[in-house]
Formats: structure tokens, C-alpha cells, sequence
């Protein structure tokens, strides 16, 4: 079974959200985005861990996250750009 992707849709616009629910989102996304830089943080590469202390699945998962956080540094700068052009 083939994971459902997190940001499957469009982001939504300034103009649908107003601008205070606009900047709640953005702080909550940037809260979330500050929360997997940490996670990534903590591998054999940046710490006092042990190579083999990276599973394979921790690998992956590093991997994801990375993944995810360009996805929403890419959509926070749509919408900041969004509310900058309002």
C-alpha cells in the first residue's frame, strides 16, 4: 500500500485563509519545520553517535525529513511572499 503523500494538494492562499489565520499557519508550519531540523540533528554525522547506531530505518527516515522540510520551506516562502504581496 503506497503511502498518501502529506502535501498531496495546493497550499492555501492568504486571500482564503485571512491574514491572521495565514500567520497562525506559518508559525505553526515554522514550529514544525524548527521540530524536524532538530530530529535531523541527531545522527552518527553531527554527534557523539556511534556509526552503527543508524539503522537503516533511521537513515530513511532522515531522508524523509529532509525531503519534507524543503517542501515546507518551499511552500512557507510561497505564502510569505503571498501575505508581502497583499
Amino acid at each position: 500500500m503506497k503511502k498518501k503523500k502529506q502535501f498531496a494538494t495546493e497550499p492555501p492562499t492568504v486571500a482564503e485563509l485571512g491574514e491572521n489565520k495565514a500567520n497562525l499557519l506559518i508559525q505553526e508550519l515554522w514550529e514544525k519545520l524548527r521540530e524536524y531540523e532538530d530530529r535531523l540533528a541527531l545522527s552518527s554525522r553531527n554527534s557523539s553517535k556511534s556509526p552503527s547506531s543508524d539503522s537503516p530505518a533511521d537513515k530513511a527516515e532522515r531522508k524523509k525529513l529532509k525531503r519534507l522540510v524543503v517542501e515546507i520551506r518551499l511552500a512557507l516562502n510561497l505564502d510569505i511572499r503571498g501575505i508581502k504581496d497583499h
